[in-house]
């Protein structure tokens, strides 16, 4: 998935005037064109997936200095950037703070989902809270990859796995996986995990809202992941109560 930056984008007077004549597109009221970069913007983005990447909605800041100069600002409050294991998460994080553009790259980052098994929200957990994070930096506390260097992020998805959540990224064979999944999690060890990370995030993040749906196994998990609406997490957020995603048919 890229991410461009700002570079050579400056835009002049002249060049407004000339697409106001000759572009169909910007020749539409600003109001029309504001819509369609926030149509554009809204959605699913999954880095880990290679389909998904050849249709990146960032193609668009591309095309001409107005339309980058009037589309940056909407690049990211409506865009859920999904990922279904915490490896493809972390080589995410380390691809945007590793380069020399992570602050502009930063930006975009408002709302995050991650698939996670009640372990896995423990070990989240504790990169999130300074006081475990042994391996943080001890000025910033930035140094692995939570979610606490976003400062945009204003949301939070677990898509809990009730067994372990053993491929290590999207392309892994999953029908390898299913045959060593691991023992099913009880459900109070479910709700202690889910309670652990809300309040870790409700005391570090109190910004982030949180939230979660469940899966019967991590298989239910990631085939919701592979073919979830694109456009239902920007209008399905239910904030400080529980949703039931059954499995879906395969």
């Amino acid at each position: 998935m890229i991410l461009y930056s700002p570079g050579y984008r400056i835009l002049t007077s002249s060049s407004v005037e000339r697409n106001a004549l000759e572009s169909p597109l910007l020749r539409l009221p600003r109001e029309l064109r504001d819509l369609i970069w926030t149509l554009t913007f809204t959605g699913t983005v999954k880095p880990a997936c290679s389909e998904a990447s050849r249709d990146s909605p960032f193609s668009v800041l591309v095309a001409c200095r107005q339309i980058y100069t009037e589309a940056i600002s909407l690049a990211g409050p409506f865009l859920t950037w999904s990922f279904s294991c915490i490896p493809d998460y972390e080589n995410f994080f380390w691809n945007i703070f590793d380069d020399e553009g992570a602050k502009y790259k930063n930006r975009f980052i408002h709302s995050i989902q991650l698939g996670v098994d009640p372990s896995d929200s423990y070990m989240l957990a504790e990169i999130i809270d300074p006081g475990t994070d042994d391996d943080g930096d001890e000025k910033t506390g930035e140094s692995r990859p939570t979610f606490r260097a976003f400062e945009n992020l204003t949301h939070v998805e677990l898509l809990l796995s009730a067994t372990g959540v053993f491929t290590d990224s999207e392309n892994e064979d999953d029908e390898e996986a299913e045959e060593v999944e691991s023992n099913r999690y009880e459900n109070d060890d479910i709700e202690d995990a889910r309670n652990n990370f809300t309040k870790t995030m409700e005391r570090m993040l109190p910004r982030v809202r949180v939230t979660y749906k469940d899966f019967d196994d991590s298989s239910a998990m990631k085939r919701f992941w592979k073919t979830q609406d694109p456009k239902e997490l920007s209008i399905r957020v239910l904030s400080g109560r529980r949703e039931r995603q059954t499995a879906l048919e395969s």
